[in-house]
């Protein structure tokens, strides 16, 4: 009897070490690994369109993660020199790109990018982008590229089908050229805006069925009336919105925000 109490005894001790390790086992279990990152930057978009205009999955996007309006472009606030500084996190003022100009076989970025990052995290890198200019930014960590005005977000859509973790910058054109034409949110600017809200939401759809995503959506610089570029306060302002399955960033809701960020708040999901 005495080493049937022993038995029992050490059996109850077993169960409770094991229960122990089973809680802290969950307790210390990592988050789940990233498997999509997409960042969108839809070029000349005013925050303010987002407010009022007619756009279900930029919406979705916004009420389901967070957002900001406060967003600020670059000095100037120009595309080129833009996407340069949220690909470096240097702005033109403390040495990043200062021209808003590039031509194919001129020298492309020196310095690492969002790209050098992904690939080192195990991502295979796609960039996807809707100006010619904008292929300044490829560099060697970048596994597949693309310049294309009119499809860019196929493409992005069809690299990110094939197996594999992937991060993604998807530059989208439209608004920067219906801007200049008619008028920042003007109907014909925020008609532009609801077509590509449509596009993208295919992308979007897939992306959150495969689980374990985070989408920033962005821009590079707004304008107002016909013009941007401009030192005009208007002409700087752009949104960001984050919107993942698995991690949160209650911290950006409305917070003051410059593109050279966006290294930082990638710096929080690698």
């Amino acid at each position: 009897m005495a080493m049937l109490g022993m038995t029992r005894s050490t059996g109850l001790r077993a169960l409770m070490v094991g229960g122990l390790l089973t809680v802290l086992m969950v307790a210390v279990a990592p988050a789940a690994v990233l498997q999509n990152m997409l960042i969108i930057s839809i070029d000349a978009l005013h925050p303010e369109a987002l407010r009022v205009g007619d756009l279900p999955t930029l919406q979705r996007a916004m009420r389901q993660g967070v957002y900001t309006m406060a967003g600020q472009s670059t000095d100037p606030p120009l595309t080129l020199i833009s996407h340069a500084a949220m690909f470096t996190g240097v702005s033109p003022n403390a040495g990043g790109k200062q021209d808003n100009r590039w031509l194919p076989g001129e020298p492309t970025v020196g310095r690492p990018t969002i790209f050098n990052r992904a690939k080192s995290g195990g991502y295979r890198t796609g960039y996807f982008y809707s100006k010619q200019k904008l292929g300044y930014l490829v560099n060697d960590a970048v596994d597949a590229h693309q310049w294309s005005k009119d499809n860019a977000i196929d493409l992005a859509e069809a690299f990110m089908a094939a197996p594999g973790r992937h991060f993604v910058f998807l530059h989208v054109s439209g608004l920067d050229q219906v801007g200049p034409e008619n008028g920042w949110l003007s109907t014909e600017y925020l008609e532009e805006l609801f077509y590509i809200d449509d596009a993208l939401s295919p992308l979007i759809a897939k992306i959150e069925k495969q689980k374990h995503f985070l989408i920033v959506i962005t821009s590079d610089h707004a304008g107002h009336g016909r013009i941007h570029g401009s030192r005009h306060p208007e002409d700087y302002r752009l949104p960001l919105v984050i919107y993942s399955d698995v991690k949160t960033f209650d911290d950006y809701q409305d917070m003051a925000y410059t593109v050279t960020d966006l290294q930082k708040i990638l710096d929080a999901v690698w």
